[in-house]
């Protein structure tokens, strides 16, 4: 994740266990179609400085504007270093975290419907998060008592419900989490020794409901598997998988083909190589990246025992700025309604509860950050206030900028690069492009 308490969080955590051991050398190149240098100058040099400097093989930035949609796409590079394609909207990317936003529109669409509310305990749905308890000294014992407050559907969508992740923390909870096989997603590449293997989501449901809280419900903020926890809400509401909820809510409304949890053929030559630059076997930074997910071998290629609607998803640039574009319309794609205007507003303000915030001041909405404070005119790697958005452990990002007018999305593939990508760099380049 970013480390500029003043941005959207990128979420790049230690998702790192089993990378390749091959070093690459850098590349670089563009498809001619999408260099719009001349209307973003300043973010087009950022990206081509990404690949100059090998730090990525290739990016690609996609801004919308409010109305029909009609992307600007600026690309660099490859899809590999060691050649591949060249980057395109129809390139196939790893979501991560940025899965999150996905998910937490997809619960508001429900609320919009009426099946449940923001404020709905979540046991009325899923009846075995009834009786949960909090751990009295989370550093120290999984010792508890029984929970004062239930589990609310808008603590599920802002990381206040009492839940933590295996990649937030080291503590008593966290190793049970690893035990149990309570992960960020289904991915073999995180697997530490005494880890399990994630199960099936019904199934990671359950182990959770049986563990204690970290604190108490919608107290505060915590990075957690509370929006996988939404995920299996879906699923217990609507009587579908995950993936069909968000294919029937979603993707198929917005014409967003190529993003799911998993890849077929076609899609898999499509996809990007993910480069780490930590060694696979001390962990440690290794100045030179290692291919550790691509084409030729990923973890997307078959359907994983998990759908996890935090961290799951992979799909293309073209694809995530259709969702980008509707969310910056305020629920409206193309002629197509898919959530009110009211509820899409909601969806994108502070769902905390009162005197609850994230960090710096901010919120969090369905999924993604809500930014309550402006400093924009003063700090241009700052977000304007009112901005929504989220990024992804491969440093991805997105977010909708309502008094800018538009909406970003950037899609690159790295980790653990602390010389790398990063958002504070990519909202200058914005900001200069704005004022120009």
């Amino acid at each position: 994740m970013g480390n500029a308490g003043n941005a959207l969080r990128l979420d790049r955590r230690q998702m790192l266990a089993a990378i390749a051991t091959s070093a690459l050398a850098a590349g670089a190149g563009a498809p001619a179609f999408a260099r719009l240098s001349a209307r973003y100058p300043a973010t087009q040099a950022l990206i081509d400085g990404y690949v100059a400097k090998g730090l990525v093989p290739g990016a690609i930035v996609g801004i919308v504007k409010p109305g029909r949609f009609d992307p600007t796409w600026l690309t660099a590079g490859q899809t590999l270093f060691e050649g591949g394609s060249p980057v395109s909207p129809s390139t196939v990317w790893r979501l991560y975290s940025m899965t999150k936003p996905v998910t937490g529109i997809a619960v508001m669409q429900q609320v919009a419907a009426g099946k449940l509310g923001i404020d709905t305990p979540i046991a009325d749905i899923m009846p075995e998060f009834r009786r949960m308890r909090v751990l009295t000294d989370p550093e120290k014992s999984l010792e508890s008592r029984p929970a004062e407050r239930p589990i609310l559907v808008r603590h599920l969508l802002t990381h206040s419900a009492g839940f933590t992740y295996t990649i937030a923390g080291n503590g008593p909870l966290e190793t049970e989490y690893r035990r149990m096989g309570i992960l960020p997603m289904s991915s073999a590449g995180q697997l530490q020794p005494g880890d399990a293997p994630a199960p099936d989501l019904g199934t990671y449901v359950q182990r959770l409901a049986r563990l204690p809280l970290h604190y108490e419900p919608g107290t505060k903020w915590r990075y957690s598997v509370g929006i996988d926890v939404a995920g299996a809400l879906l699923e217990r509401l609507t009587g579908k998988t995950l993936d069909r909820v968000l294919a029937e809510q979603i993707f198929d409304p917005l014409g967003m083909r190529d993003t799911g949890f998993w890849l077929d053929a076609e899609r898999q030559r499509r996809l990007a190589g993910l480069y780490a630059w930590v060694d696979p076997k001390t962990f440690k930074p290794s100045g030179k990246p290692f291919l550790s997910d691509g084409p030729a071998r990923t973890e997307f290629a078959q359907r994983p025992a998990m759908l996890a609607g935090g961290a799951g998803l992979v799909g293309t640039a073209g694809d995530y700025a259709r969702f980008a574009q509707m969310m910056l319309n305020e629920g409206l794609f193309e002629g197509t309604r898919l959530l009110a205007r009211g509820t899409a507003r909601l969806a994108m303000s502070n769902l905390m509860e009162r005197g609850v915030l994230f960090r710096d001041g901010d919120g969090n909405g369905a999924g993604g950050r809500a930014i309550l404070s402006d400093a924009a005119g003063a700090e241009p790697e700052r977000y304007r206030v009112g901005t929504w958005g989220w990024g992804g452990a491969a440093s991805t990002l997105f977010h909708v900028d309502p008094v800018r007018g538009h909406a970003v999305v950037l899609m690159l593939q790295s980790i653990g690069n602390p010389e790398g990508p990063n958002e504070q760099k990519f909202n200058t380049a914005l900001a200069a492009d704005a004022r120009g």
